[in-house]
């Protein structure tokens, strides 16, 4: 996975699963598959990408440990929604 459209695609199946999925089943491979992507993301040049992947990540470890609510933890969720959708196409990555 070397380029933002592979990228997007791969973020947004691990976005799809987490959300089908439910927070209360949340599967840690998710977590780590975004720790995995804002590397990438990083390696891209994908500077906002990198920094909501990592809060995304952050507040769902933050989450299954019980110090965060679940409205937290979706307001990142539409945070990196929105983003996936206007880099969609080869849209301009910095928004």
């Amino acid at each position: 996975m070397d380029t933002v459209d592979s990228l997007r695609g791969e973020l947004e199946a691990c976005i799809t699963h987490i959300n089908a999925s439910g927070l209360s089943n949340l599967d840690p491979q998710n977590i780590e598959k975004l720790d995995k992507f804002s590397a990438l993301a990083a390696n891209l040049g994908m500077n906002s990408g990198k920094k909501l992947i990592e809060n995304l990540s952050a507040v769902l470890k933050s989450f299954r440990e019980g110090k965060s609510r679940e409205e937290s933890v979706q307001v990142r969720l539409t945070a990196i929604d929105f983003y996936l959708q206007n880099i969609k196409g080869g849209g301009e990555e910095e928004l």
